[in-house]
């Protein structure tokens, strides 16, 4: 799924006027229905909603909202802002209101709600808001901020700018109902959390705009990782199912390896050997039987050099930062020849070796969290940077970058983003970042090409977190969780 910027927002709008054809005001009111049809079913116990618009078109979306709600017995209240000229769709919409609004013109007349159970809707102001809020929209924003009532935004919250979000002041809502495509802000930290549970909801958009407009930025969906993955052959076999080398282990830290090791069985994977300090062996073969194990000369740490003919790896769980570890890794990379995966420790070596960089083979699949990408290159002012800066390293590196978090970001090396849409906040717990690189690590084992399997990887790693947030709750997931829901992830892509 695509996602547009402001102004290809506003010309798939026209597009779509002018080549189905349709009336502006028909749009407008397709668009009110699909979310009228969305709370109806949503708020089916709530029979009181408070509205609040701007003059402009997404205050035009409220009136209409508020009309088809009002039409179907719920106790609508709708509070429009005085703000200069409305827009022609507001007026038409104004006019079809059962029953006049209530026009606020300055602080005095914000209204006193005082039923908590009510649901306020907010269609103050669009994507098309091009400035921060000031003067009497800001402190309406601030008062509704301060009342407890679960709030909904129609199309995005008030206040946010679709793309990048500094210091803008917004309605925070519980859950934004946009049009067709998301935001880029709704996947972006910044304003993210006012956002709350956002719905794309299909508005008959022109299939031929959004089929032929070019973006950098991306929204991957189950429908699109089901295309990606291929289905198991009847005569496979587990030398066909790929031979994986996962690297990484010290003292007192194998459980990463298992961890990453069983996901990586779990993802398909037909071989797996592990190369660890000799300290964990006796850990591994227990805890592990399925894999075999390749010998280092270290006993509490990995050392020496790697010598073996499997030609994928996936490095760095739990592999440690110490002094003999750091040459271990620069002999590593001067003999790898296919794309690697590089997690945890192997990426804060690079860091602290830059010139180690120059050896990661082309297409290296590198999955940071936000600290560890920190330290690859250097802290950012705000999200706009950090975006720069993760294109420009994995455009000048040749890598594709997973930066780990809500909405993991896949950067690939053409400069196109990968925002994922499953997981959950549950999955921040300890191990989860070696669940991932053995899913990762096993596919690119089995042939995906290192962009498909850190889509596919990243996507299933969210889903089986997901599936195991519904079993145990977000609060208790634990990374082994997340293991044990892997077979089932896959079985709902099959």
């Amino acid at each position: 799924m695509k996602i547009l910027t402001a102004q290809q927002i506003r010309a798939a709008d026209q597009f779509t006027i002018e080549n189905e054809p349709i009336a502006p005001l028909d749009l407008m009111e397709r668009a009110a229905q699909q979310c009228a049809d969305w709370l109806l079913k949503k708020y089916a116990d709530r029979h009181v909603v408070y509205v609040f618009c701007g003059p402009g078109n997404n205050g035009g979306d409220g009136l209409a909202i508020a009309r088809i709600l009002a039409e179907n017995g719920y106790e609508v209240q709708c509070f429009t802002l005085a703000l200069g000229n409305s827009s022609p769709l507001f007026i038409e919409n104004q006019k079809r209101l059962p029953k006049p609004a209530q026009t606020i013109q300055k602080t005095e007349d914000f209204p006193l709600l005082e039923n908590e159970n009510a649901v306020l809707i907010d269609a103050l102001f669009g994507s098309g808001l091009n400035r921060p809020l000031d003067g009497l929209s800001l402190n309406l924003v601030l008062y509704l901020n301060s009342l407890t009532i679960e709030k909904v935004a129609i199309d995005i919250p008030s206040g946010i700018f679709s793309e990048f979000n500094s210091t803008n002041v917004c309605v925070e809502a519980q859950n934004t109902l946009t049009f067709q495509q998301p935001k880029l802000a709704f996947l972006l930290p910044e304003k993210g959390n006012a956002v709350g549970q956002f719905h794309v909801l299909p508005i008959g958009l022109h299939p031929s705009f959004l089929n032929t407009v070019q973006t950098g930025y991306h929204f991957t969906t189950e429908e699109e990782i089901k295309t990606l993955l291929k289905p198991l052959k009847t005569f496979s076999h587990k030398g066909a199912q790929g031979h994986l080398l996962l690297i990484g282990g010290q003292k007192n830290g194998m459980g990463a390896l298992i961890l990453s090791g069983k996901a990586a069985f779990y993802t398909g994977l037909g071989k797996l050997t592990i190369l660890t300090a000799q300290c964990g062996h006796a850990i591994i073969q227990t805890g592990l039987p399925e894999a075999l194990l390749l010998e280092s000369t270290g006993l509490d740490h990995l050392t020496g050099t790697v010598e073996t003919k499997i030609s994928h790896w996936a490095v760095g769980p739990s592999l440690g930062n110490a002094s003999q570890t750091k040459t271990f890794l620069e002999t590593l990379l001067q003999k790898a020849k296919q794309p690697l995966v590089l997690d945890a420790d192997a990426l804060n070596l690079l860091a602290q070796n830059a010139a180690l960089q120059a050896h990661l083979p082309p297409l290296s699949i590198l999955t940071p969290h936000p600290k560890e990408f920190e330290r690859l290159v250097g802290p950012w002012k705000d999200d706009k940077e950090k975006l720069i800066k993760l294109k420009n390293f994995a455009t000048s590196k040749n890598v594709v970058v997973v930066l780990k978090g809500a909405f993991s970001i896949v950067a690939l090396p053409d400069g196109s983003f990968w925002f994922n849409s499953s997981g959950n906040p549950g999955m921040a717990t300890a191990g989860s970042g070696d669940v991932l690189t053995g899913i990762i690590g096993s596919l690119l084992a089995q042939g995906y090409q290192p962009p498909e399997a850190a889509q596919i990887g990243v996507f299933v790693h969210g889903k089986a977190g997901d599936l195991a947030a519904q079993q145990l709750g977000q609060r208790a997931l634990t990374a082994s969780g997340i293991v044990d829901a892997l077979p089932k992830a896959f079985q709902l892509l099959e």
